[in-house]
């Protein structure tokens, strides 16, 4: 049963409400905890809810306002000290604004806990909260590019993103709702394995180098007294005793990785300067080299592949350095490196998918600022494929009716029967790479990654939107526009006033007789020279403007207006935004690689090479042209669920 004396540490991460947070949930973490949100006892916190920033005593960064349970969670306010306090209070603040620091971890003593059936965990059914923390993310390319951006200094940098963690044998639970063991002992007992040990020395390592950091800032100008010069020199001596026992433990997982020509039972390859050199060992006379199976020869066939990607050197010259003349493993290597099937792609699950770097951002509210697609599914029902291949939404037919009608007393009730459909949505993706040298990388300010990224963002709203509002039928790879079998009106001649309001008269009518009268959510679609023209409309002989208070309140006839310059100009469009079904992933997905070979190609790409057929050009190698590839894969499609709920007329004369 946990500890009542000690103070457990949970992290949550989601996305921030103004500066309310979500403090914990019952989300089951890695460790199958759950804290119930019913038991929290928040007595002793609220007299002093001071908020540290990654459980630093010593680093103060405000205060925490309106803690309290709602809908199953524990959520609070986050009341930063003000603007100009210190330079890391504006940085921190700066953070929070870019959606670096969103984590916040809350520390409780457990009053009363149980175990919980089937798993590992514990329901901690009453729990004292002790204090809550902002805590730092672990580090993605988009985050420090953006961190590099808003010119934050390199120490807090190294500070935010030291890496997760907290020392002295406390677990926190990770950003993706699990939890990160940190302690030295490893759960169930369980012997711990050579990439274990690795990856927790790696963790001191960053948890004792933050902390040496901490001690630093807290001096800042002023002198060092003698106990504090004392835990400095102590904690540089700890950080290089780690260092020492890390650099030991990758050379011996480099050792044991690499194996002989005789099944491994020969000595280890030896690394000389920068090269390798195989032990020249005599085999007993008359004894044959043992055989090894194709599988075998296919695993060290990847791990050279690996080893050649990390030296930098030819594969071929490091397989005659490690195996000498070894014939069978020479082919497969060969084989392997001129495959289409086994080329090294950062796609492919455990060949090299795990050297590029990723990061997933939420790019919807972007996608508001910029184009028609992201207000409307906010509007609209908006779903998330999750990992679902196929979502099925149930729709009711309009006819038949199954509408009450008037009956007499005693008389015979009516039994009707109504009719329904589904809809079926597949996932469908919107893709783009983009490319920039090495140097460009290291010298661009500010960073070029980010810039790509935001540019990205704003070109892909524009190019959702130019297929989302046109007539084109749907097809296996793209939704249909939203003016798919849609005929457009007749736009109302004479232009003025006039002819606004017969427009507005015949697309709001249109609209209605299509849904039956069942209007629900409906919005207009404009150019903002449309939304300009309908604000300074001026009415015919009473020489005032009847639409300019509403247009500035983003509304025309009481309903609201969506305007983005992705609107053809002089095209006006009516839906009713509740119709509107929108599914998208997590959010778009950003990967780097310096691996990659592309077809260079903006319209019409095809396979680098498939069966038969040449090498597409041009193409190029980005390991060899020492570049990078950013690639953005943005699952996403949409549909309407009803017929008659889209009107639109375009050549209008005001």
């Amino acid at each position: 049963m946990p500890d009542t004396s000690t103070v457990i540490y949970k992290t949550h991460a989601a996305k921030v409400s103004g500066q309310e947070f979500v403090l914990s949930d019952e989300t089951p973490d890695r460790m199958d905890d759950v804290i119930m949100a019913d038991g929290w006892d928040l007595a002793s916190f609220q007299k002093n809810p001071i908020a540290l920033f990654n459980h630093n005593s010593n680093a103060p960064i405000g205060k925490w306002a309106n803690v309290r349970v709602i809908d199953k969670q524990l959520r609070g306010h986050l009341e930063l000290a003000p603007a100009g306090t210190s330079d890391r209070i504006d940085e921190i603040r700066k953070l929070i604004d870019a959606g670096i620091l969103r984590a916040v971890s809350v520390g409780f003593r457990p009053k009363e806990s149980k175990p919980r059936p089937e798993s590992d965990g514990y329901f901690f059914t009453e729990a004292e909260l002790v204090e809550t923390s902002l805590v730092s993310v672990p580090a993605n390319p988009n985050a420090l590019a953006i961190a590099k951006s808003l010119k934050i200094s390199p120490m807090t940098i190294d500070l935010v993103f030291a890496g997760e963690g907290k020392g002295n044998g406390i677990k926190r639970r990770g950003l993706t709702g699990g939890q990160a063991e940190t302690s030295s002992q490893v759960r169930k007992g369980a012997t711990m394995s050579l990439a274990q040990k690795i990856k927790e020395r790696e963790t001191s390592i960053l948890d004792k180098t933050g902390k040496l950091d901490a001690l630093h800032e807290a001096v800042g100008d002023g002198d060092y007294p003698n106990d504090l010069l004392e835990t400095v020199k102590k904690a540089n001596a700890e950080i290089m005793h780690e260092r020492e026992i890390l650099a030991t433990l990758r050379d011996s997982e480099r050792n044991l990785a690499v194996t002989s020509d005789d099944g491994g039972r020969m000595p280890a390859v030896i690394k000389q300067g920068n090269g390798y050199s195989a032990p020249q060992l005599q085999r007993p006379f008359g004894v044959e080299r043992k055989k090894l199976d194709p599988i075998d020869l296919l695993c060290r066939s990847a791990a050279l592949r690996l080893l050649a990607h990390h030296e930098r050197k030819p594969v071929m010259d490091l397989t005659r350095a490690l195996y000498g003349d070894d014939e069978p493993l020479k082919a497969v290597v060969d084989w392997q490196t001129r495959a289409a099937s086994a080329a090294a792609m950062t796609t492919v699950t455990g060949w090299a998918k795990e050297l590029a770097q990723q990061t997933v951002v939420d790019v919807m509210e972007l996608l508001k600022v910029a184009s028609i697609f992201g207000p409307l599914s906010s509007m609209g029902l908006a779903l998330g494929f999750g990992r679902n291949a196929k979502i099925v939404i149930p729709t009711r037919s309009r006819t038949p009716t199954i509408a009450g009608s008037f009956v007499g007393e005693g008389l015979p009730i009516p039994v009707r029967q109504g009719a329904f459909t589904s809809l079926p949505l597949t996932p469908m993706k919107m893709a783009v790479i983009t490319t920039w040298t090495r140097e460009l990388d290291e010298h661009s300010i500010p960073a070029i990654e980010g810039l790509l990224r935001d540019a990205i963002v704003y070109d892909t709203s524009v190019a959702i939107d130019s297929v989302l509002l046109d007539a084109n039928a749907a097809t296996t790879i793209r939704p249909a526009g939203i003016l798919n079998g849609v005929s457009g009106l007749t736009p109302t001649a004479g232009g003025g006033f006039a002819a606004l309001t017969g427009d507005v008269k015949q697309l709001s009518g249109a609209l209605l007789t299509g849904t039956l009268g069942n209007v629900r959510k409906p919005v207009w679609l404009m150019n903002p020279q449309q939304v300009n023209s309908a604000g300074f409309a001026i009415a015919t002989g009473a020489g005032v403007f009847p639409f300019r208070d509403e247009i500035s309140q983003g509304r025309l006839g009481g309903w609201p207006i969506i305007q983005s310059g992705t609107v053809p100009a002089g095209t006006v469009i009516v839906i009713d935004a509740a119709d509107f079904v929108s599914v998208t992933g997590d959010g778009p997905r950003f990967e780097i690689s310096d691996q990659a070979t592309l077809h260079m190609e903006d319209t019409a790409p095809t396979d680098i090479s498939t069966s038969g057929t040449a090498v597409a050009f041009p193409a190029k190698s980005m390991f060899q042209t020492d570049m990078l590839a950013l690639r953005m894969i943005m699952p996403l499609t949409w549909a309407i669920r009803r017929t008659g709920t889209v009107a639109w007329v375009a050549g209008v004369t005001w």
